[in-house]
């Protein structure tokens, strides 16, 4: 099968990148590379690898990109609310515009299979007494959630011949080649090694939570399932639903001097659990890994000196010159 990966230099699209080589794909990844390829070095040299340097704006380019390709996971996005804060009107076309002209773009393409990869954040706040499954109502509290409500109401109104799937995937953890040290598991690891004070808002918060390995096996479940099962359909991937303060237990059986404080600094007031039962039925998709194996593996790596700087700004979803303006940002005419 011949994928292509867009976003794929990121931190979710290289470890999904990597996953699929190592089964029997071959892999395309479209990427801008704002924050740098690094994170494929390692894949640049293998027989089945390619990279297609672009910015999914550029239609022309995209859907040159996508003609021969099987199959189309699309995770190119500016991820996060405070990175579409920085440039809301990017956030809209690059999240919104592009991700729905991809769609169209991928059919035109005769691409089979088109997977876009949404978030957990657009069911926003709803009842801890019950677990969200696909068909609860959305509540999306930011730019980020709302762009991905709007682009998966697209797909599942797709009624052309590619069989178009959404994923939303809970709250990421655990190692990647283009590292996140903005989201709460690998913060929580490398302040707790570091010794830096550990800041909570609200600490009985639900959220759903998944290790990027599991992301990236999800990925592939989806690709290598009859279209029949997943066609214009909707399917949660979570691991764990935790609380912050079950979080902060986590922390302090492995870190018991570690400095920890409930704060009103900051708020997101996201809080929701989410049920992965429906992959897990239909699909026979079990996840693998815990939370707790994130933050270990993440925990062990700060230990150990794998990053050079494991407080360096450039390891986050906000520009390092607080602009996303820039050469590989601009849309080929």
């Amino acid at each position: 099968m011949k994928v292509l990966v867009t976003g794929g230099a990121g931190y979710v699209g290289a470890r999904v990148a990597a996953h699929l080589l190592a089964g029997e794909a071959e892999v395309t990844v479209f990427d801008a590379l704002f924050y740098g390829g690094e994170a494929l070095l390692s894949l640049l040299d293998h027989p089945r690898f390619h990279l297609v340097r672009g910015d999914v704006r550029d239609r022309h380019g995209l859907g040159r990109a996508m003609a021969g390709q099987d199959a189309v996971i699309h995770l190119a996005s500016i991820v996060g609310e405070p990175a579409c804060s920085v440039d809301e009107k990017l956030a809209r076309a690059v999240n919104l515009d592009a991700s729905i002209a991809a769609i169209d773009l991928a059919e035109a393409a005769g691409v089979k299979r088109f997977l876009f990869f949404s978030t957990c954040s657009n069911y926003g706040v709803a009842s801890a007494e019950s677990l969200a499954d696909e068909d609860a109502a959305l509540n999306p509290l930011s730019l980020y959630a709302q762009t991905k409500v709007q682009v998966e109401q697209a797909i599942l109104a797709h009624d052309g011949a590619m069989c178009a799937t959404v994923l939303r995937l809970g709250t990421i953890c655990g190692l990647g080649g283009r590292m996140r040290f903005d989201l709460l598991i690998s913060e929580m690891a490398r302040s707790a090694v570091l010794g830096d004070l550990i800041e909570v808002y609200k600490p009985h918060a639900w959220r759903p939570f998944l290790h990027i390995r599991d992301a990236a096996r999800a990925a592939e479940t989806v690709l290598t399932t009859d279209p029949a099962r997943v066609g214009r359909r909707v399917f949660n991937i979570v691991a764990d639903n935790l609380r912050k303060s079950d979080l902060v237990e986590m922390v302090r059986r492995h870190f018991p001097a570690a400095r920890i404080e409930i704060t009103d600094k900051a708020p997101d007031n996201r809080d929701y659990r989410v049920s992965g039962e429906r992959i897990r039925r239909e699909l026979g998709f079990q996840t693998e890994h815990s939370v707790e194996d994130a933050f270990l593996d993440v925990a062990t790596a700060v230990r150990l000196g794998v990053f050079r700087d494991p407080c360096w700004k450039g390891h986050s979803a906000i520009p390092l010159n607080g602009t996303f303006a820039g050469p590989t940002l601009v849309v080929r005419s």
